[in-house]
């Protein structure tokens, strides 16, 4: 049986500037998003990342995800849209780079263990053509 998906109007919408913050427990990934607040500066006048929504994968979803996004970034690679590499090597110049930086920064460290592994996960295939009005 296939579910058809709800046209792309009927699809919320979130946009968020990054990722705050990764963590584990409880079998659980929890992938923290922020958008730069408009209200909140720090003490040189920048705008602080907000917190505004958090998504939460199991571990077989999050490894599918990952695969996911790789994907993407090779496509928009072979597009043009990226340079070949951008992701692995910061920007060399000043000007180019964001005027804030994620603050994830630690490795993710499992707050609890959570056994053995039940095996792989199963591999995905790359996603299709995004499907937001957002792209032509």
């Amino acid at each position: 049986m296939t579910i058809e998906p709800p046209p792309d109007d009927r699809i919320p919408e979130l946009y968020a500037d990054g990722v705050f913050d990764i963590g584990f427990g409880n079998g659980m990934v929890r992938i923290d998003l922020f958008s730069l607040s408009a209200l909140r500066k720090d003490d040189n006048g920048q705008p602080l990342p907000a917190i505004r929504q958090r998504v939460v994968m199991s571990l077989p979803g999050f490894l599918a995800s990952l695969s996911a996004l790789e994907g993407m970034r090779q496509r928009l690679e072979a597009a043009g849209v990226l340079p070949p590499g951008a992701a692995s090597t910061p920007s060399a110049t000043p000007s180019a780079a964001p005027a804030f930086q994620s603050p994830v920064q630690a490795p993710i460290q499992p707050a609890s263990p959570t056994g053995p592994s039940t095996g792989p996960a199963t591999p995905v295939s790359p996603p299709g053509r995004p499907r937001s009005p957002n792209f032509g």
